[in-house]
């Protein structure tokens, strides 16, 4: 399993398997955030398989089905609701970890982080949200 670490309390990854939730678990991770589509490609497991798995072990699921490419305004209030909801560590996951890292910048800008600072810290987690530039938006109360 991959996972990589964007901030305190938001890690990323592709598509996990029903055998990395315990790893999960020990690494102290409390809610998985799902941002892949059910059934999006034949290997990835059932999310009501995640989910069973997940709560077996005190680990809260929660989907949000972002078709790749497509990431509505809808998709990123979802994403921030959940992460300010969770008091610890979160793991969202899509095929690559990229739609999931998507999320989390498009939610940091909205709260007033800085882009270059959430572009800086997406790239040393291995990913290049150049494209979603766009997209950012920095608000007034900036702060790095």
């Amino acid at each position: 399993m991959q996972i990589t670490q964007l901030d305190a309390l938001t890690y990323v990854g592709p598509q996990i398997s029903l055998s990395d939730i315990a790893e999960l678990k020990r690494r102290g991770i409390c809610k998985i955030i799902v941002t892949r589509p059910e059934g999006e490609a034949d290997d990835q497991p059932a999310i009501s398989e995640i989910t069973r798995a997940a709560k077996a072990v005190g680990i809260e699921v929660l989907q949000i089905p972002v078709v790749s490419g497509q990431i509505t305004d809808e998709d990123v209030s979802a994403f921030g609701a959940c992460a300010a909801q969770t008091s610890g560590p979160i793991f969202a996951y899509c095929r690559s970890g990229m739609r999931a890292t998507s999320l989390w910048a498009i939610d940091k800008c909205n709260r007033g982080q800085c882009v270059d600072t959430i572009l800086r810290d997406a790239q040393t987690a291995g990913f290049d949200l150049s494209p979603l530039l766009p997209r950012l938006v920095t608000k007034p109360s900036t702060t790095a």
